[in-house]
């Protein structure tokens, strides 16, 4: 049957239900009147003896069946129309809700994308990557596992289905011969690892056993086949040109596949000819894998652990480390930040506090409006409906406004989430895009009907136990419930300040943090400092006097450029993802000093120090006497001296590199530099000062330099002309993006930004919440007490009086939630402390400065109700019900 059948159906019974009764109702007071009553008399004694028809039909319905669905819709139409009355009130209720719901569910979607959402690859729930850390720090970096290892776990361990390698330690290549010659990432792969991510490619194909002889064959990322070369259809089959080598292109992946890093363009296959293969024991990879069905990774570490031990039974260095299996999802985002995963979290926590607030809010305004309906309800109780029935209407009307608020929060959502990923505030884990998906839709469902309950349930319960005789005695005013509900409403605003001040200092603390983070000093200027890393091809300046002559000819072009103050070259730059390499070192006299002595390694012109402003403590600087033909030099900075040479004098001293290419080369100090910090990946609202030799850079040419250049003005403006000079001087040689120093500060700086800011503008949402609920729940009292405070002033009372009982009492919620707000606050951001820099979690400053905020946050919404008070006529009160 039709839906238009049904109602016109159920129309007809309705109307012939109303006829029935009005013809019992006709019959028997025909029977009245012939008794001789009046036609009044025996009209009103006929429906007495019928009784009551609301209930009747009631009954009549619930035989008809479908009751509860037409009492539904009956509820609905019931509360439009109550809402149509009071828009404004509506408009609150609906704002309010929609902040809170469209702020979860945009955070939500981070966090689905950071935590939930599985990776997009075959079975990703068993995908591990196996690493090799410290055996008595678990908290250091962990390694790569050598090639040779891979191939004796993947052809030993019985945990793993499937089993590929893959490494981004040694992915830089030079593209040449598509545009100018610029570094792209070639990740080497092994010949299983897209069989392991069971991804197939948009064209072409993977590889297969046939390419591990075939010389070089890459898999283009559909990002890079895009915008490097244009999206060319007829890519496959054609080679590109990498480095030396000429690589067949066989295939393109699909638009959202991707891998760590996400920067990555291609993927090289790792065939029996590449350095990798011929060099297993001394090439890193990382190894992934997907487990057994049934395979825990407690089980599979303990056996790869045991073939490990097996296999360096007689290794002392080896001993010193064990391999350790994650799963990959969460190996990727802690990859892309070490506290990205708590940093999602906490702000999660922030916004659901922030939800809850608002939920607060609603019910303590909804519990004073229903106090002004408490003779409605009466009226209904009274023509027969039950409390349950009462209570149902008035879930209803919280599910119409929480429906409401989360269609209007799900397009704050959208925007919020659209504005994320255009701007790029942070970087996100490969293969996790944040997006309002179903399963975010389904948790925005679920949330509109939580907060129904959550700000509907009390209001309800209370205003549903209705006693009629008392209600109807006081005049519709809701006195028999009044002092129960304003106890609630008490609490609730207790709640909202105690929350707002947990939010306030947790932003409190974040922020302050981040000031002082951005504020500290590194131990050289940022000011006006450009750097740009030159991509120098080992190939084409194979020879020091060739790549000498080169670093000249950049110093020379750049030195020209209108506003250059200072030009140096560097092996590697501070707050660069490059920061330096690290070596163990020896000290002369002390022959055993290599196993505990170590340093990062930097190469730099002389002028490094200047242009970078780190003064010079002791000794001298790098000058054109330290030639490659000249007597071995370093610099250390004062962190190495005073570590290593805490009592002695370190200048003229000699150290040596343990490196391959320095063994035997003893190095005499010349001078001691000042600090410079740097960043702990694994700490990140931490700077450190690490122990630094400083080579010259005519005598160790190894690896690739950075451009580092001091201007007067604007050094971002002179990128452009730099790129083109230093094309000019050999086109083939790539360079990468300038950025100035204070970019990189600010890239190092994004993720504890962009926790302060969400933190501090769900902490202002909550206090603007608290104080909108504070101004309600004084102002409906107000309204109550009206008679009240027209008897106090009739009999001479002062308005001053009026207005410090109202500014009193919400002073005094006030502080009550302070003082709940800074117990909880101590209990809780001691989780905070490994995101705070300079502070401690429960800093007097920071609680004592919010409490100051909420209470000046409460001196205002008490004030207005206050004002409104003192302007009550005393005739016009006295008469007020």
């Amino acid at each position: 049957m039709s839906t238009s059948m049904r109602f016109w159906r159920r129309r007809n019974r309705e109307q012939d239900l109303d006829n029935e009764l009005r013809s019992h109702i006709e019959l028997e007071a025909e029977e009245r009147l012939e008794d001789g009553a009046s036609s009044t008399e025996a009209l009103y004694s006929a429906k007495r003896a019928l009784g009551n028809t609301a209930a009747i039909k009631e009954d009549v319905r619930a035989a008809w069946g479908w009751t509860r669905l037409c009492q539904l819709r009956q509820d609905a139409f019931y509360g439009l129309r109550i809402f149509a009355k009071a828009p404004g009130f509506t408009a609150i209720v609906i704002a309010t809700l929609a902040l809170g719901i469209g702020a979860t569910t945009a955070i939500f979607s981070i966090l689905n994308a950071v935590l939930l959402r599985p990776l997009p690859y075959k079975d990703p729930g068993r995908l591990v990557v196996i690493w090799k850390q410290p055996v008595r720090d678990r908290a250091a970096i962990p390694v790569f596992d050598t090639y040779a290892e891979f191939q004796d776990w993947s052809a030993a361990s019985r945990s793993f289905e499937q089993a590929a390698a893959a490494t981004w330690a040694s992915s830089g290549a030079i593209l040449t011969g598509v545009g100018r010659a610029r570094e792209v990432l070639a990740m080497p792969v092994s010949l299983t690892f897209f069989k392991l991510l069971g991804v197939p490619p948009q064209m072409g194909r993977t590889f297969q056993p046939g390419d591990l002889n075939a010389g070089c064959a890459v898999v283009l990322r559909h990002r890079f086949w895009q915008t490097d070369l244009a999206g060319d259809k007829n890519i496959l089959g054609r080679a590109i040109r990498l480095n030396t080598q000429s690589c067949t292109v066989v295939g393109v992946m699909p638009p959202g596949f991707t891998f760590y890093p996400d920067a990555l363009s291609m993927w090289m296959l790792i065939g029996h000819g590449s350095q990798i293969a011929r060099n297993p024991e001394k090439s890193n990879v990382g190894m992934f894998a997907r487990l057994r069905s049934g395979v825990s990774i407690e089980s599979a570490r303990r056996e790869v652990e045991l073939l490990y031990q097996n296999a360096h039974r007689n290794d002392n260095n080896a001993s010193k480390l064990k391999p350790v299996i994650y799963p990959l999802k969460d190996q990727f985002t802690f990859l892309t930040g070490a506290n990205l995963r708590l940093s999602v979290i906490v702000l999660f926590a922030a916004v659901c506090f922030v939800l809850v607030i608002a939920c607060v809010n609603v019910a303590s305004l909804l519990l004073g409006r229903l106090l002004m309906r408490q003779r409605e309800l009466a009226m209904r109780s009274a023509l027969g409906a039950a409390r349950g029935r009462l209570f149902r209407q008035l879930l209803t009307e919280g599910l119409l406004l929480s429906s409401c608020a989360a269609l209007l929060g799900a397009g704050i959502a959208i925007a919020a989430v659209h504005f994320f990923r255009i701007s790029n505030v942070v970087e996100m884990p490969p293969g996790s895009p944040v997006t309002v998906d179903l399963r975010v839709l389904g948790f925005t469902a679920v949330l509109a009907v939580f907060t129904a309950i959550a700000f509907t349930l009390l209001p309800a319960w209370n205003a549903s136990r209705v006693n009629l005789a008392e209600t109807l005695k006081s005049a519709g005013r809701g006195a028999a419930h009044r002092g129960a509900a304003r106890f609630f409403q008490k609490a609730m605003i207790v709640t909202e300040v105690a929350l707002s001040l947990v939010l306030l200092s947790g932003a409190a603390l974040l922020i302050e943090s981040v000031v002082r983070f951005s504020s500290a000093s590194l131990g050289f200027s940022t000011d006006h400092l450009l750097t740009m890393p030159i991509i120098l091809p080992q190939w084409r300046y194979p020879s020091g006097d060739r790549r000498s002559d080169f670093y000249r000819q950049v110093i020379n072009a750049a030195s020209t450029l209108p506003g250059m103050e200072r030009v140096s070259l560097a092996s590697s730059v501070p707050l660069a993802s490059g920061y330096g390499s690290f070596t163990a070192f020896s000290m002369e006299g002390h022959p055993e000093s290599g196993d505990s002595c170590g340093a990062y390694e930097r190469s730099i012109s002389p002028d490094y120090f200047r242009v970078m402003g780190i003064p010079l403590h002791q000794g001298r600087a790098f000058d054109e006497r330290d030639r490659a033909e000249a007597r071995p030099v370093a610099i250390i900075n004062h962190a190495l001296a005073s570590k290593y040479f805490a009592h002695e004098n370190p200048i003229g001293r000699h150290i040596r590199l343990d490196d391959a290419d320095a063994a035997g080369t003893w190095l005499t100090i010349v001078g001691i530099a000042g600090d410079e910090k740097s960043r702990n990946f694994f700490h990140e609202m931490t700077w450190e000062e690490n122990p630094w030799i400083f080579r010259p850079l005519l005598q160790d040419m190894s690896g690739s330099p950075t451009l580092i250049l001091r201007t007067a003005g604007d050094p971002g403006a002179l990128s452009a002309i730099l790129q083109k000079r230093i094309a000019k001087i050999d086109p083939n040689v790539p360079f990468g993006d300038a950025k100035t120093m204070q970019n990189s500060v600010t890239q190092a700086l994004a993720h504890p930004l962009f926790r302060a800011i969400l933190l501090s503008i769900f902490a202002g949402l909550a206090l603007l919440l608290a104080a909108v609920g504070l101004y309600g729940v004084l102002s409906q009292w107000v309204v109550q007490q009206t008679k009240d405070i027209g008897i106090h002033m009739a009999l001479g009372g002062a308005k001053s009086d009026v207005v410090k009982l109202i500014v009193n009492q919400g002073i005094s919620l006030t502080l009550l939630g302070i003082i709940a707000g800074i117990a909880a606050s101590c209990a809780l951001t001691r989780f905070l402390s490994v995101l705070l820099y300079g502070v401690k979690p429960a800093d007097p400053v920071a609680l004592a400065t919010v409490s100051a905020v909420l209470i000046f946050a409460a001196f205002v919404a008490t004030y207005f109700p206050a004002r409104r008070a003192t302007s009550v006529d005393p005739l016009v009160a006295l008469r007020h019900e």
